[in-house]
C-alpha cells in the first residue's frame, strides 16, 4: 500500500507545482489546508455546498453552531433564552463586536440577514426555516417587506415571536454552517432580487469570522489572512485552503505539504501509515443518501422508492467502499429519542426489489441517470455500486457525473432522475429533517431536493415540533419516523464518519463530525515548527 502511496505522492507534487501560491514573505505562521471542492461564490443565501460551506464558516459567523458532540455553542449570541411555551427566541448579543473591515457589529445586522433569509425575492435555500416566525406568511406573498416576529429592543438583542410553538427552532436557525450572519452596512442598498448573483460574494470584503479572503485562485486555492478584528485572538496568521483532489492531498499529508485534510475511507489505513500524521474520525450528524426525483410520474409511488432501496447492497457499501467507517440508517429522521425501533430495514434483496418495482408498474426500458459532483474517491465508486445494484434489479441506470451548478439548476427545473450526495446536521433535533422532507421545503423554497410531498408526513411532523416535553415529543416523532420510512422520500445509504488527518504541526483542532463545520474552532489552531 505505501509503495502505491509513494506514486500517488509523485502526482501530488506536479500538481502541487501548479496549483499552490507561495505564502506571503511577511506572514508569520501559515497552514494549508484540503478544500474537496472547488467553490464558485461564497454566499450564504444559496444552497449550501461542502466546500464553499467550510471556506464560509472561516469567513462569515452565525449566532450560534454545534461542538462536536452537538451541543449548542454560543458564537456571535454570548446566550439565548426560550420560554416555556417554545414560542419566544431571545439572543443576547456579545457585546463591542465589529466586523473585519472595522465597523460596529449590531443586532441590525442579525434583523437583516434573517429578513433577507425570508425574502421571496432573494430566492435563498434557507428562508422556510423562519416559517414560523410571525408575518413569515405576510413576507412571502409580499404585503410585508420584514418579519413581524423579529425585533430587536436594543442593539444587543434579538427576539424571534413564533407564531405557533416549535421546540426545535434552534435546530433551524443557527447550527453549523446556516444562517450566517451578513454585513447590513455593506449589502442594505442592493437590490435583494439580485443577491444570489451578486459579484461581491466571489470575494467577500466584509465578515465577523476568523480569516478575511485575500485571495481566491479559482480551481486551485484560497489564501486567507487572520481578521485582526476578531472577537479572540486567531492562532494562525494565513490558512490556504487547497483545491485537491482526495488521493493528492492524502499523498501531500506524507510530503507535508498539507496540514489538514478530510480522508477518504479508502486512503484511510495509508494515511495512518504516514509518520508525522494523526488521524481522528467522528460520527456525522448527517448521512449519504440518494435523492429520487418524486415529482416524475415513474418516480412517485413509494413502491418504486422501496425497491431501489431494496436493490442497493448499503451494507456492502459500508463495509467494502468505507471499510466499516459509517453505520446504516432507514430515516430522515437521525435523532435517537425520536426512532422507533421496528423501522423497516430494507436489507438488500435484488429479487424484492425488481417485484416492487414490476408491481409498481415501473417501465424497465427507461433510462434512469444517477447524478453526482465527481472527485470524492468513496462517492464515485459508491455511485458506481449504486448503478451496479439498480441494473442488477432490472433498472437501466446509466452514470451522469456534473458540475455543481449543474446539479443545483437540475434540482430547481426538476430534471434530474437520482442524485446522490450527502451531509447535513440532522442529530440534534428531530426537527432539523423537515426541511429536506416538507411539502413547503421544495427546492429551491428549502433543502428538499426530492421535491417530495406528503401531507400526512407534513402534519406527523408538524406534530412532534408543536409540544415541548421531550416524552411526548418522542412518541410523536417515532410515528412521523414510521410513516417516513415507509415512504421513502430518499434512499438512505449510511451515516458516515467524518475522518480527518493533522500533520505534527498543527496544534489546536478539534475533529467535527458535520464535514462542512470541520473548521468550527479554527481561531484556536497553532503552528508549530
Amino acid at each position: 500500500m505505501l509503495s502505491g502511496l509513494a506514486a500517488i505522492v509523485v502526482a501530488g507534487l506536479l500538481l502541487a507545482g501548479c496549483a499552490s501560491s507561495p505564502p506571503p514573505e511577511d506572514a508569520d505562521t501559515s497552514a494549508n489546508v484540503y478544500l474537496n471542492q472547488k467553490p464558485v461564490s461564497f454566499n450564504p443565501l444559496k444552497p449550501p455546498q461542502a466546500g464553499e460551506q467550510l471556506t464560509m464558516s472561516l469567513i462569515f459567523d452565525n449566532l450560534f453552531t454545534t461542538d462536536p458532540d452537538f451541543k449548542y455553542t454560543p458564537r456571535l449570541a454570548k446566550s439565548w433564552d426560550v420560554s416555556d411555551d417554545a414560542k419566544t427566541f431571545t439572543f443576547h448579543l456579545r457585546e463591542g463586536l465589529t466586523w473585519s473591515d472595522g465597523k460596529p457589529f449590531s443586532a441590525d445586522d442579525v434583523l437583516f440577514t434573517y429578513n433577507l433569509q425570508a425574502n421571496p425575492k432573494v430566492g435563498g435555500a434557507w428562508g422556510g426555516r423562519l416559517s414560523d416566525v410571525e408575518g413569515y406568511a405576510a413576507v412571502k406573498d409580499g404585503s410585508a417587506s420584514t418579519l413581524s416576529g423579529l425585533t430587536a429592543p436594543d442593539k444587543n438583542t434579538v427576539v424571534f415571536q413564533l407564531s405557533r410553538s416549535n421546540a426545535g427552532f434552534l435546530s433551524l436557525i443557527g447550527y453549523g454552517s446556516v444562517m450566517y450572519i451578513l454585513p447590513k452596512h455593506v449589502l442594505g442598498e442592493k437590490d435583494p432580487a439580485t443577491l444570489l448573483q451578486d459579484p461581491w460574494f466571489t470575494h467577500p470584503t466584509t465578515g465577523m469570522g476568523p480569516y478575511t479572503v485575500e485571495k481566491f485562485n479559482v480551481d486551485q486555492d484560497i489564501e486567507l489572512k487572520a481578521n485582526s478584528h476578531f472577537r479572540t485572538n486567531v492562532g494562525i496568521d494565513h490558512l490556504y485552503l487547497k483545491m485537491l483532489t482526495s488521493d493528492v492531498a492524502t499523498a501531500q499529508l506524507g510530503t507535508g505539504e498539507i496540514d489538514l485534510a478530510q480522508v477518504s475511507a479508502l486512503d484511510l489505513d495509508a494515511v495512518k501509515a504516514l509518520p508525522g500524521v494523526e488521524v481522528s474520525s467522528k460520527p456525522s450528524a448527517g448521512f449519504n443518501r440518494v435523492a429520487v426525483n418524486s415529482s416524475k410520474p415513474q418516480f412517485a409511488d413509494e413502491r418504486v422508492r422501496q425497491g431501489m432501496l431494496y436493490a442497493i447492497d448499503r451494507k456492502g457499501i459500508i463495509d467494502g467502499v468505507l471499510g466499516g467507517e459509517a453505520k446504516p440508517l432507514n430515516s430522515d429522521i437521525m435523532t435517537p429519542w425520536a426512532l422507533p425501533k421496528d423501522l423497516e430495514k430494507y436489507s438488500y434483496d435484488p429479487k424484492k426489489a425488481k417485484q416492487l418495482l414490476t408491481d409498481a408498474g415501473f417501465d424497465f426500458t427507461q433510462e434512469v441517470k444517477l447524478s453526482w459532483v465527481p472527485g470524492q474517491r468513496d462517492r464515485d465508486q459508491i455511485a458506481n455500486v449504486i448503478i451496479e445494484n439498480l441494473k442488477a434489479a432490472g433498472v437501466n441506470a446509466v452514470a451522469n457525473q456534473v458540475e455543481v451548478g449543474a446539479l443545483l439548476d437540475s434540482y430547481k427545473n426538476a430534471s434530474y432522475d437520482l442524485a446522490l450526495f450527502g451531509g447535513g446536521v440532522y442529530t440534534p433535533d428531530p426537527a432539523s429533517s423537515d426541511p429536506i422532507i416538507a411539502c413547503g421545503q421544495r427546492y429551491p423554497a428549502g433543502g428538499n431536493t426530492a421535491l417530495f410531498c406528503n401531507s400526512e408526513l407534513d402534519e406527523a411532523m408538524a406534530a412532534g415540533r408543536t409540544v415541548v416535553a421531550e416524552d411526548e415529543r418522542a412518541a410523536l416523532y417515532q410515528k412521523a419516523a414510521t410513516l417516513d420510512n415507509e415512504l421513502v422520500p430518499y434512499l438512505w445509504l449510511n451515516v458516515p464518519n467524518a475522518i480527518w488527518a493533522t500533520s505534527d504541526r498543527l496544534k489546536g483542532f478539534e475533529p467535527h463530525g458535520d464535514f462542512t463545520n470541520g473548521f468550527w474552532n479554527a481561531a484556536d489552531w497553532t503552528v508549530s515548527g
